[in-house]
């Protein structure tokens, strides 16, 4: 919206026709027509400078850039046309001159709409730059002064480009300038928004007599832009000073944009009414939120006729309040800390969580603000729940005994850690990177503490602890006051070499951490745990990381701190009366409302078809449209009508039931996008998945497609064809501004001095703890006890020195030894009073006693602590602002390299760790892949300022979005069903809300990935409409087995005893894990299948982890990444390979442990894990074999269509039927597969018997397990005399029933297979006397 609302008043900028235009047109012509020292044809109105010398009185502040010889005639253009503009607000502004309030306003508009960068970020520094120029007195001039009759017109014109200018991209969006911005818009608000609400009111109502005169003299279309550049400028100016928020007259200028926006009747109008309709509703809810007032219709978008904004409703009675029951207990999630407070986790009050029924009471009445707030609640419960849970057991615990703070093994329920008791902050700076980070010390695990340096690296980096970015809890007790502090892990290393690292030292180990959490108490609590060195316990929380989910909850309190949400009206849509199922009507996405507006379909077309294009006013249901579209493209009708409900709605949701072209029908749409790109102003398309390889899929079709303008952020990505592509390589080549480059030494230099500054802070602390010495005490007693200090001087009062021991040294330490170290318990001085024993040495220091000397010395290193503590703290909040600088100007570098790209693709997690970068990128259209699997608080972050147009893709009836806290949380368990935080927004609007009418959903219904007999399996469940392409009946047989569908039904019992594993809720199956492998070793036999065609899937993490061990000396295994860190949060760790050397499992994927039997990869996964990826292949089994028919994950129907979709040939089922028919969906399925004779107890085999009649085509088909595979390759080159083994393959098919010698290999090769240890796994555990049929 906001870059619509920019595009529109562009388009007006230059249509400003009155004398004034005439004048500035002169900035074209300076070169030719002025001479510098001389008047032009202007005179001394020209608002260029003819005079490059100082005036008297005038500074000239920094001179601008000079010319050099490498300049081409542009950039020597820019420079003397900024020089010129700089000359102007370096005069003294005149209040009524409105010729030159006219020639500063546009010159600045033509600088920031030009194309030196120089310039146009020097800009807001030379408007900000009060001491040497006069930018904001000729701020102040134009905002003072009041619109006349006479002069309205020329008014309006110059503050539409006033206007124009400070909303700027260029100035707004430039992260760089971003501070000097934020100063600008501090100036131009005044206290409270006293200096501009004025001045808004009044071109408000200059804009309002415009509109309403007989004779209109100015174009509607200027009048348009105005009421929109002061919308976008109050929003602005709003969302960066708050206290403007509650200025008594901010309601009346809402009503009166409002008036002003009711008169805009014209067609052409027809964009301007939307943006500052929706900019009303925006603003209207920051100012209710603002007072306090909880109303429901002034948040409500279209209902801005209630402008009454009164207090409507009370507090629920059965509602419990956030009500300060702790420190952390606040209505307004604003203002709540995203880590727990250790008050919060002490507390017994019940934590607040509301439903995400809108039928539930809610303190909060506005639909928008109660939305925004269960979310963030319910996502920060899932997130710290169980885990405040945990620690609040354990702090009592150590409160009742500090002795559990030794104990190394602690229980923390179903949280996964690891905890390292005796722990100590060993060291403590601020780098010269302006960061402040510590080191904890600990004691090496007791399983390698006698090993050699590189058995320790070995460990520590097989066993994943301690990973960059972990959350980490440190509890410790000092004069029997409890502490509690969050860090997380920031630079962990396991070189020998280093003292900082986990393995430098055989006893201890080092990690380098940083707060959570950075305010003044925590960074002097880590400052004196570092001087005391404090013992403690570190507790490790490997399955939590802050960057995962803390950009998110920031950005939620970021919404909700200024109402907003885009989309709000569709995603919390109002109750309506009438029938069940009525469906929002969505309308186009606001930049194809344009009059003439067409989405181009020549992307798409067939060669030689006739052009075509779609009008936003069409019908979803076309039919005519869409049948001419799926004759002139390749689209199936089901993927017509989607691509047409995309383009034409605003929100658009496309279901995509498993193998239906999806991801095809996405990069369809891009290219439609980009080929309006230019002409709708879209910038950038943003493409959002829930994980990195669904991404690199999805980007690498685009690439493929022929769309190379792609940027990938993060660095998760594995795919080689998008190496080049990463936004970190990128930025590397994007060269800084000369100011940019200035801001980032001046930065540096800073924060080299403040990081010399802090160590000596930090060693004079150290030194004031280990012994009090007279250099400490000077400067603060001469300030503070100046009569104690010339007693203790080592100066007379002539100035002499004293010669000897110090006066200091000599009075510490006169009579009986004081003990030097810090007191811990001083039961016997706390008796005397602190300011008599000041008052007695005052007289005479050398009388006071021991204790009286201890008592002072104690209390004057307390004092000094203190105050050095809060001169680091404020020397920290420099660094911060340096830190800031730095950050910004690397962002701004970011985002120019984003703002010029065609695509920027990252998952939603990346999106919320840089939402501060993308928030200034003016992208309008967001594609979020995987929608179904992505909780709405992400979603909500995806909805960026820009965006106007939001396209979802994915399926609700597949797997859901996963959450940590099932219980408390997940719709599938009787606690969570109120809050379903589980159930993304995708299904949430897809399905509808009681009372609510439902989003419409377009569905794709021809699938492309399954045989038929297997589609079946989901179509009678699931998808009704699913329909079957042609091709799918043409794939070839499964090579070995009798059948392409099979279940194989046991009774054989899962483990009972699970005492290796940690996860309670994992399980295994010992028998299926036989079964499993010794049917892929015979398919693999048959020589048919690669590394891509075969997947083995199950349910449970302990059943994957029993098949990894099974078969990796077999194969060589391969997990994805999820399915690692799956393993890794359930427990199974390097030390549950068992018989093995320990190996890390993530280097499974990447490099071979040893030499394998058998050449191909194989991939294991978990059913979760396997979403959106297929197989030629499937294997499953389903663990769960019980009396009790407990069925576990597999219990819902999400699961249960993923797992049954992914197969494209054939799949095979092993698991107990009787145990899982007690799930209706199951039961159907084995309904269908008796039908088919598909189900039984045993499976019918055959393989690849060479013989005339089935000739094999390639070598590697005769291959068997007695025989190695490049064994046989060789035998083959040889017999058929060929080069190489692809010439071998040719020659053998065409040669193959001629060749006595190959039919012998063929032949042998056979009967060795028949003896594989298959048939011998089968007759053992399944053939009872008389055996079945195999």
């Amino acid at each position: 919206m906001a870059g619509e609302a920019a595009n529109l008043v562009q388009r007006v900028q230059w249509a400003i026709a009155d004398p004034l235009r005439e004048h500035a047109s002169h900035s074209k012509k300076m070169d030719a027509g002025c001479v510098v020292g001389q008047q032009g044809q202007f005179g001394a109105s020209c608002r260029y400078s003819h005079d490059v010398g100082s005036r008297k009185g005038e500074d000239r502040g920094p001179a601008p850039r000079r010319q050099r010889a490498d300049e081409t005639p542009d950039e020597q253009l820019a420079r003397a046309s900024y020089s010129s503009w700089r000359s102007l607000i370096r005069r003294t502004a005149q209040p009524d001159n409105l010729l030159t309030m006219h020639a500063i306003w546009e010159g600045a508009l033509e600088i920031l709409n030009g194309d030196d960068r120089d310039w146009k970020q020097t800009l807001p520094k030379d408007l900000d730059n009060d001491d040497e120029l006069n930018g904001r007195h000729h701020i102040l001039v134009l905002l003072s002064y009041r619109s006349q009759t006479s002069n309205n017109e020329s008014y309006i014109k110059i503050t539409q480009t006033f206007l124009t200018t400070i909303t700027h991209p260029a100035m707004v969006s430039c992260l760089s300038v971003d501070t000097y911005v934020g100063s600008l818009y501090s100036f131009i608000s005044g206290a409270n928004g006293t200096r501009a609400i004025p001045f808004f009111q009044n071109l408000c109502d200059a804009l309002i007599d415009a509109r309403e005169e007989t004779y209109p003299t100015i174009p509607f279309e200027i009048i348009d832009s105005s009421l929109i550049a002061l919308s976008t400028a109050l929003s602005e100016l709003l969302r960066r000073e708050p206290r403007a928020r509650f200025n008594e007259s901010l309601p009346d200028l809402i009503d009166s944009i409002e008036t002003a926006s009711e008169l805009l009747v014209d067609n052409d109008s027809a964009i301007a009414l939307n943006i500052v309709t929706n900019r009303i509703s925006d603003l209207r809810a920051v100012i209710a939120r603002a007072c306090g007032l909880l109303t429901d219709g002034a948040h409500d978008g279209l209902e801005s006729h209630n402008k009454s904004l009164l207090l409507q409703s009370t507090y629920p009675r059965n509602l419990v309040v956030p009500s300060n029951r702790h420190d952390n207990d606040k209505a307004d999630i604003t203002e709540i800390s995203i880590y727990p407070t250790l008050d919060e986790i002490l507390s017994d009050a019940k934590e607040f969580l509301p439903s995400t029924d809108p039928d539930q009471p809610h303190f909060l009445t506005s639909k928008l603000e109660r939305h925004i707030d269960t979310q963030f609640r319910l996502l920060r419960h899932d997130i710290f729940g169980k885990l405040k849970d945990a620690l609040a057991g354990l702090l009592t615990d150590i409160v009742d005994d500090s002795n559990q703070l030794k104990i190394s093994r602690l229980e923390f329920g179903e949280t996964r850690t690891y905890v390292y008791s005796n722990s100590f902050v060993s060291y403590f700076a601020l780098n010269n990177r302006g960061e402040l980070q510590a080191q904890i010390s600990f004691p090496q695990p007791h399983s390698i503490r006698k090993g050699l340096g590189g058995d320790r690296s070995k460990w520590w980096e097989e066993s994943k602890r301690m990973e960059v970015g972990v959350l980490l809890s440190f509890i410790s007790i000092k004069d029997d006051e409890l502490s509690h502090m969050f860090f997380t892990v920031a630079e962990r290393s396991t070189d020998t070499k280093n003292e900082g690292s986990l393995t430098h030292n055989s006893s201890t180990a080092t990690i380098t951490i940083k707060l959570a959490f950075q305010d003044q108490p925590s960074v002097e609590a880590l400052l004196g745990l570092s001087i005391s060195k404090t013992r403690g316990t570190l507790i490790e929380f490997p399955n939590v990381v802050p960057a995962t989910f803390v950009p998110v909850l920031e950005n939620l309190q970021n919404m909700q701190r200024l109402s907003r949400l885009p989309f709000r009206e569709w995603i919390q849509p109002d109750r309506v009366e009438g029938p069940p199922g009525l469906k929002l009507q969505i309308p186009p996405p606001l930049y194809a409302r344009h009059a003439g507006f067409t989405f181009p379909m020549a992307s798409l077309l067939k060669p030689g078809a006739a052009a075509m294009s779609l009008s936003p006013s069409i019908l979803c249901k076309d039919s005519s449209f869409i049948a001419e579209l799926e004759t002139n493209t390749e689209l199936d009708h089901g993927q017509c009508e989607a691509l047409l409900a995309a383009l034409i709605r605003e929100y658009a949701f496309i279901q995509g039931p498993p193998g239906t072209g999806k991801s095809y029908l996405g990069v369809k749409l891009i290219k439609i996008l980009l080929d309006i790109k230019e002409r709708a102003d879209l910038g950038p398309i943003i493409i959002v998945c829930y994980t990195n390889h669904a991404l690199d899929q999805f980007l690498e079709h685009l690439v493929i497609s022929g769309i190379t303008k792609i940027v990938r952020v993060g660095g998760q990505s594995r795919s080689q064809l998008l190496e080049n592509h990463n936004l970190r390589d990128i930025a590397k080549s994007e060269g800084k501004s000369k100011h940019e480059g200035y801001q980032v030494a001046t930065a540096y230099k800073a924060l080299d001095e403040l990081h010399n500054k802090s160590k000596r802070i930090i060693g004079r602390l150290h030194g004031i703890q280990r012994r009090p010495e007279w250099r400490y005490f000077d400067y603060y007693l001469r300030q503070y006890y100046k009569r104690i200090h010339n007693q203790l001087d080592d100066h007379d009062s002539d100035g002499f020195a004293v010669v000897g021991r110090h006066p200091f040294e000599t009075w510490m330490q006169a009579g009986a030894k004081i003990d030097l170290t810090p007191a811990q318990n001083m039961t016997g001085t706390t008796k005397l009073s602190f300011a008599r024993t000041v008052d007695k040495a005052n007289i005479d220091i050398h009388s006071l006693t021991h204790a009286e000397r201890r008592m002072l010395i104690d209390q004057w290193s307390e004092s000094l602590q203190e105050r050095m503590a809060e001169e680091f703290y404020e020397l920290l909040k420099d660094a911060d602002s340096y830190q800031r600088n730095l950050s910004n100007v690397h962002a701004e570098v970011d985002r120019r390299v984003l703002q010029d790209a065609d695509i920027i693709g990252l998952t939603t997690s990346g999106l919320a760790k840089h939402i501060s970068t993308l928030s200034h990128v003016q992208a309008k259209v967001v594609l979020c892949e995987e929608a179904g699997e992505v909780m709405e608080p992400h979603i909500l972050s995806a909805l960026l300022p820009a965006v106007e147009h939001f396209i979802q893709i994915g399926d609700h009836q597949q797997l859901r979005p996963q959450i940590n806290n099932f219980q408390d949380l997940s719709l599938e368990s009787d606690r969570g069903v109120l809050y379903q935080l589980d159930r993304s927004q995708f299904e949430r609007l897809s399905v509808g809300q009681r009372g609510r009418p439902s989003m419409p959903v377009a569905q794709l219904n021809v699938q492309r990935r399954m045989r038929p007999e297997i589609s079946t399996l989901i179509r009678e469940t699931m998808y009704e409409k699913l329909t079957d392409h042609p091709s799918t009946s043409e794939f070839p047989d499964v090579v070995g087995m009798r059948k392409n569908l099979f279940w194989l039904d046991h009774d054989n019992m899962e483990d009972q005893g699970q005492a290796e594993i940690q996860h309670k809720k994992s399980k295994s199956n010992e028998w299926e894990v036989e079964l499993v492998l010794a049917l892929v070793r015979h398919m693999v036999r048959q020589g048919v299948y690669t590394s891509s065609d075969i997947a083995v899937l199950t349910p449970y993490t302990g059943q994957l982890q029993k098949l990894r061990v099974a078969m990796r000396n077999d194969f060589e295994i391969v997990l994805s990444d999820r399915d690692q860190e799956a393993l890794t949060k359930d427990g199974f760790g390097i030390h549950d390979l068992a018989g093995t050397p320990a190996v890390m499992e993530q280097n499974n994927k990447r490099k071979p442990l040893e030499k394998k039997t058998m050449s191909d990869l194989l991939r294991l996964s978990t059913v979760d894990n396997f979403q959106g990826e297929e197989s030629k292949v499937i294997i499953i089994s389903l663990t769960r074999s019980n009396g009790l028919r407990k069925v576990g994950f597999l219990k819902t129907t999400n699961r249960i269509n993923v797992l049954l979709s992914r197969a494209q040939h054939g799949m095979y089922i092993i698991g107990n039927a009787d145990t899982y028919s007690n799930v209706p969906m199951w039961q159907k399925v084995i309904n269908m597969l008796r039908a088919t004779d598909s189900i039984g107890p045993s499976l019918e085999l055959c393989s690849l018997k060479v013989a005339a009649e089935r000739p094999a085509t390639t070598a590697s088909q005769i291959a068997d397990t007695n025989v190695r595979p490049d064994a046989i390759r060789k035998l083959c080159m040889r017999l058929s005399n060929a080069s190489n083994p692809a010439n071998a393959d040719i020659l053998l098919a065409t040669t193959l029933v001629k060749r006595k010698p190959v039919m012998k290999i063929a032949g042998d090769a056979w009967l060795r297979s028949m003896i594989f240890s298959f048939r011998a796994a089968i007759s053992k555990t399944m053939c009872p006397a008389g055996g079945r049929k195999t």
